[in-house]
């Protein structure tokens, strides 16, 4: 039996299809490796934008932070400020209130009354001063302006009471002695207007024997007060 013979056309198309085939892997592979190269470039700058975004988000929130730190710096310097303001403003007012309450000298334009015992001759006994007289002119002299009153170098205030020790004055608690002195800060001419007042208390201190003299001045220097400041009866009210 006799083998078919194998065409020459045959054995052709043969390697022809096997040229194509070998074509069509090639192209595939390199197609493959194309993409492969396209994609790998793409993939890095997404993934750079998501760096570049995430970045930027970190800027606008450290920004944010700075902003937020210059606001309370801002507070705080406003706070230090009005701490200053009212500290001197309370500082004034300890100042003023001292003052009011004499812990501190004055100076200032006033009058100085002396007030002393008239010489009589002939052995006639002349009338003391008596607590009740240098009580009444600090009462004048309080009624009439002053702002601020001192006996013989002692400061007066509101509470500061004068009572007769047999020969001798108190005022408060500190003695007095004669020749007795009042200094009294104020308008010069108000207060020793009032003080040489016709019918006042100074002329009928002077009706019975005193010596009751008014100068004004344009300076007087007055001590701070120096005694206890406690109430030993009175309490603050609830």
């Amino acid at each position: 039996m006799r083998r078919p013979q194998i065409a020459t056309w045959q054995v052709t198309l043969a390697v022809f299809l096997v040229l194509v085939g070998f074509l069509v892997v090639l192209q595939v592979r390199a197609g493959r490796t194309i993409r492969r190269e396209v994609q790998l470039p793409t993939l890095r700058v997404r993934d750079l934008a998501v760096l570049v975004r995430q970045q930027e988000e970190a800027l606008g929130s450290l920004q944010a932070e700075v902003e937020d730190l210059r606001a309370k710096l801002g507070e705080y310097e406003s706070a230090a400020a009005q701490g200053r303001s009212s500290a001197e403003t309370l500082a004034r007012e300890v100042d003023f209130y001292r003052m009011v309450l004499g812990l501190r000298g004055v100076d200032g334009p006033g009058v100085i009354v002396r007030v002393s015992e008239r010489p009589i001759p002939g052995g006639v006994v002349a009338p003391s001063v008596q607590a009740g007289d240098l009580s009444g002119l600090v009462n004048e002299l309080w009624s009439s302006g002053a702002e601020a009153i001192a006996v013989s170098g002692v400061r007066v205030l509101a509470t500061t009471g004068f009572k007769q020790d047999e020969d001798t004055i108190v005022a408060g608690i500190f003695r007095l002695e004669p020749p007795y002195e009042i200094h009294a800060i104020g308008d010069p001419h108000v207060l020793q207007a009032a003080l040489n007042l016709r019918g006042g208390f100074v002329e009928g201190l002077r009706s019975v024997g005193l010596m009751v003299e008014v100068n004004d001045s344009d300076k007087l220097r007055l001590p701070a007060y120096r005694g206890p400041l406690r109430f030993r009866h009175g309490r603050p009210s609830p």
